[in-house]
């Protein structure tokens, strides 16, 4: 009985001990937000990329389509389409995947520069945090 009495005292010591120790660094953390469509519509090079991306999208979907026409059998029909959905998405990710880097580097630059330790997404933002999506947005800019 002592015994467990004992080990119930220390965890109780190591939670509140831990509860001291971990609130304050949460208590310095500094909150951002960007508004993620607004930033990537803004990127000098999404236009272009997204035209071209556009343009795969059309061309797999008109192949698809003509392919799947002529396929009697419904399996291979949504076989035919999901293997241009999937090719699709892999192109947008392969096409994309530069802009979001870059977009990433300048968030965090920004984020550094305003001393902000945590960035989330405006829409997971209910109250509070300091908006970083112009200051972004005007980074960006820069990169032309």
């Amino acid at each position: 009985m002592f015994i467990r009495n004992l080990a119930i005292r220390l965890i109780l010591a190591v939670v509140v001990v831990s509860v001291f120790t971990i609130s304050p660094s949460a208590a310095e953390d500094k909150i951002g937000y960007i508004d993620s469509p607004r930033v990537l519509l803004a990127h000098p090079r999404y236009d272009e990329l997204q035209k071209q991306l556009d343009a795969f999208i059309t061309k797999k979907s008109d192949e698809a389509r003509v392919a799947a026409e002529k396929e009697k059998d419904p399996d291979k029909r949504g076989e035919i389409i999901e293997k241009a959905r999937r090719e699709s998405g892999e192109e947008q990710v392969r096409i994309m995947n530069p802009v979001t880097v870059e977009i990433n580097k300048v968030i965090e630059a920004v984020a550094k520069s305003k001393g902000i330790t945590v960035v989330l997404n405006k829409i997971l933002i209910f109250y509070g945090g300091i908006d970083l999506t112009e200051p972004v947005i005007s980074e960006l800019k820069k990169l032309k």
